[in-house]
């Protein structure tokens, strides 16, 4: 969708002052919106009307929504998507605005979005940590310092777990690592995201509803990517590292095992309890490594849990930390972009079922029940520093049918929620 701040006649009219939505008059009427969520949502129904009448332009009168105006058209652009082979050689529409602000920002919110989306939606066979790594390698492009570190140097940093996690794949792990850095830094933020490119369980062979759509198990790492992206157009006042682990969890003569153990590079052993519990295992090296270089908060997203959808659905992310002032500004921060979270307890209690007889600490719990804060509670023993935040974006990362702004399939949850922390990230 391109967006033109111009009035215009002669096009499919929308209105915002109807007594009821639909036409009237030659004019598309739309409810008046109250907050910034439902103005995106009725941007995304802009969108959904010129697709119903096959319209390819439109006119918005923005200048009637005041403040809200700038999140009705953060609505139309982020519902205006379909996966990049499917954009090929579509004629492109455009909706004309009465919108005074400038437009670039939000322009540029839409296509880091779009790319965590594209990344996330594209066929495994394709998106494997090769693929996934000359995708970041782009970002140089925008002089972002990009380094892919091969297994070699995973083993000398002490990528241990993502390293026992992609034995099984002929295609070997890698570390993306991409660095922003302002001219004087007030301190330095990393975010990790997941990057599974493919869980098929490994020899804990998931089932086969369980495994369709596996290919968003890299969800974590293609939002982090898709943040970076965008950190030089924002100028953010901290240094920011983006460190994202890949491996596919394929079953094969080589894969890790149940009841191995592996030594990780702060010298914990993990018992492997399930091969299928395998993102923390690589969540575990990056926290290790983010706080080993001096982060001073640490943010990690990951399609971690199927026990934080079923707690909080498709629509909410669950958010851990032992920090009050880190819960809040992402509490803020989703307020204002509408990706919503619920901040769930760190539950001490709960820690004596990682024990192990054989280990320090075993990746999975004895029991289902509270499986989300039993991965939290494992990524805890591997981060020393409060402010730490743990996302598991299970439920958001990918929706099965379209709601609003967000199609079905990828959705970029997290890509808007970062930007909008580090934003206000003082």
């Amino acid at each position: 969708m391109k967006i033109i701040n111009e009035k215009k006649e002669n096009v499919l009219r929308f209105g915002f002052h109807g007594e009821k939505e639909g036409y009237d008059s030659g004019v598309y009427f739309l409810k008046l919106p109250a907050t910034a969520e439902e103005a995106r949502r009725k941007g995304a129904e802009a969108v959904s009307v010129m697709e119903k009448v096959k319209a390819k332009e439109g006119f918005a009168p923005t200048s009637e929504l005041g403040p809200l105006a700038r999140y009705f058209v953060e609505g139309v652009l982020l519902a205006d998507y379909k996966f990049a082979s499917r954009r090929k050689g579509e004629e492109e529409k455009t909706l004309y605005v009465d919108y005074s602000q400038n437009l670039e920002e939000l322009e540029q919110i839409k296509e880091a979005v779009f790319f965590a989306r594209d990344i996330i939606n594209e066929a495994p066979s394709i998106m494997n940590p090769e693929e996934f790594s000359k995708r970041a390698l782009t970002l140089e492009d925008f002089g972002l310092e990009v380094f892919i570190g091969d297994p070699k140097w995973m083993k000398e940093e002490g990528f241990f777990g993502t390293l026992a996690v992609g034995r099984g794949s002929e295609i070997k792990p890698r570390v993306v690592l991409v660095k922003y850095t302002p001219l004087n830094p007030k301190g330095k933020i990393a975010l990790i995201g997941k990057g599974i490119t493919f869980d098929s369980g490994g020899l804990n062979l998931k089932p086969s509803k369980a495994i369709k759509g596996m290919h968003m198990d890299m969800a974590g790492a293609g939002a982090v990517l898709a943040t970076m992206k965008l950190l030089p157009a924002l100028e953010p006042e901290f240094e920011v590292l983006g460190i994202m682990p890949l491996a596919e969890n394929l079953p094969s003569a080589s894969s890790y095992k149940p009841g191995d153990i592996i030594e990780m590079a702060n010298g914990k052993t993990v018992e492997v309890d399930n091969t299928d519990a395998e993102g923390r295992l690589a969540l575990a090296d990056a926290l290790i490594y983010a706080e080993k270089h001096g982060a001073d908060v640490i943010v990690d997203l990951a399609t971690l849990t199927g026990a934080a959808v079923v707690a909080l659905g498709e629509l909410l992310a669950a958010l851990y930390t032992p920090s009050d002032q880190e819960a809040s500004q992402f509490l803020k921060a989703s307020d204002k972009t509408g990706e919503m979270l619920w901040r769930m307890p760190l539950v001490k209690e709960y820690e004596d079922e990682l024990k192990s007889s054989r280990a320090d600490i075993k990746n999975a719990g004895y029991k289902r029940n509270g499986g989300s804060i039993m991965a939290a509670l494992f990524l805890k023993e591997f981060v020393s520093r409060e402010n730490w935040v743990h996302l598991d974006i299970a439920g958001p990362a990918m929706i099965e049918k379209p709601f609003y702004y967000m199609p079905a399939g990828a959705t970029g949850f997290g890509v808007r929620l970062l930007i909008e922390y580090l934003r206000g990230k003082r």
